[in-house]
């Protein structure tokens, strides 16, 4: 009897275990999508901060795959698919007067578009 009451406390335990580790491993995925926007975001401003932009006030979209062809970022994992995001002009940046406001990361099963000065795991969608 004994013996059966603690393989009943360790089972509530292990549960208890493994619901806070997936816990840590969602919050991980969110953080890490929101640090690939954050990385398409600096790697647009290093684009149009460049001398090879003519005219930075006439873009009004820079994309993921421009950025990828001219070498301003790599290719990235989806952390929630594991797979590699592949550059497409789905995931991009607004550009204003110059300047890069928005960004909308298109992944396999979840997006976020956001103000740059508003991005947050809150803003991250299922598709």
């Amino acid at each position: 009897m004994e013996v059966l009451a603690v393989i009943v406390i360790l089972g509530f335990i292990a549960s208890i275990g493994l619901l806070s580790i997936s816990n840590v491993i969602a919050n991980s995925k969110d953080k890490t999508f929101v640090n690939n926007a954050l990385a398409i975001v600096h790697a647009a401003d290093l684009y149009l901060n460049d001398e090879k932009v003519v005219d930075r006030n006439s873009l009004k979209k820079i994309t993921y795959e421009d950025l990828y062809k001219t070498n301003y970022i790599n290719e990235f994992y989806d952390p929630y698919s594991g797979e590699v995001l592949v550059p497409s002009d789905e995931t991009y940046v607004e550009v204003i007067d110059g300047k890069v406001t928005k960004v909308f990361l298109n992944g396999e099963n979840r997006n976020l578009y956001s103000e740059i000065d508003k991005i947050s795991v809150d803003l991250i969608n299922i598709k």
